[in-house]
């Protein structure tokens, strides 16, 4: 691609390399929504083990409002057989240079670029924060920097305890098992994917006391939280706005115990929509602030 792409360019990028892995679902393939010329463009990074069609309700909502949203498939996600031993070749490099690859390939619209990402898309756009290529904005929705209940300082001793078991997979449901919906996602995953997520995490929080190279920082964070530690979430934005970043903490309550608050199977996502949408959608101000969500 050159220095200013089009968007059938894009397109090519994406669908070249989902095409590189074969077994990609039609289905859980990346996907770009055109937009208005001069509106800005989002890109949506889903979670492990998601796929993008966990962004749907947003990246529509959003492309209704003239953006031009793209919605890639992570690396190693999205495969027809939702029981593969695919994220046991997961790696931190490869993960973050691909993000970093597609986040150049869409600046390259010449549009305004907002980064979101949900759990570990949220990681990875806080990656992209702290390290580049620059974009507009960053809006980090229940970022994985750490698991709740467990310090950030003890993550060294974590990630050593985990690289003797690298291969053994976890349920996210041991009762449902592979049972569990959504049908675009995986019901499991194996260790060796959550040490890299916490190793992406840790880039950005070890070096926080640096100034990221993307100083517009939005963090969402669930009240209600169960999987993802909010504490490590909320010292990282304390340490960035130091640095001189302009942060702004977004507290979403009355969502219960939750940590999936995109996709639109779960009850709780589809309550927070609406603000979800808006704060991806609206300019960035660096203040904190509280969001009630009411019932359904």
């Amino acid at each position: 691609m050159g220095t200013t792409a089009t968007i059938d360019e894009l397109v090519a990028y994406l669908r070249a390399r989902d095409d590189a892995e074969p077994d990609v679902a039609a289905a859980m393939r990346s996907q770009v929504y055109p937009g208005t010329a001069g509106a800005g463009a989002v890109i949506l990074l889903h979670g492990l083990t998601a796929s993008p069609p966990a962004w749907r309700a947003v990246a529509e909502e959003l492309a209704a409002r003239g953006r031009t949203v793209v919605v890639p498939r992570l690396l190693l996600h999205g495969h027809a057989d939702r029981m593969t031993t695919a994220l046991r070749a997961i790696r931190v490099r490869a993960l973050v240079d691909d993000v970093a690859a597609i986040v150049r390939a869409v600046v390259e619209l010449g549009e305004d670029v907002t980064i979101a990402g949900h759990s570990l898309g949220a990681t990875l756009a806080l990656d992209v924060a702290s390290y580049g290529p620059p974009t507009a904005r960053v809006v980090a929705v229940a970022p994985f920097l750490g698991i709740a209940g467990v310090p950030h300082e003890l993550h060294p001793l974590l990630l050593w305890a985990m690289a003797f078991v690298p291969n053994v997979f976890l349920w996210w449901d041991p009762v449902a098992r592979e049972r569990l919906e959504p049908l675009h996602g995986y019901p499991r995953y194996p260790l060796v994917a959550l040490r890299a997520g916490i190793a992406i995490a840790d880039r950005a929080r070890d070096d926080a006391h640096r100034a990221p190279q993307i100083r517009a920082i939005d963090i969402v964070i669930n009240d209600g939280e169960t999987s993802v530690n909010n504490r490590t979430a909320q010292r990282l934005a304390e340490d960035w706005r130091t640095a001189g970043a302009s942060i702004a903490v977004h507290r979403l309550s009355g969502l219960g115990w939750s940590h999936d608050i995109i996709e639109p199977v779960k009850p709780p996502a589809r309550r927070a929509f609406a603000t979800l949408v808006d704060i991806i959608d609206s300019d960035h101000m660096p203040a904190d602030r509280k969001h009630r969500i009411g019932p359904a």
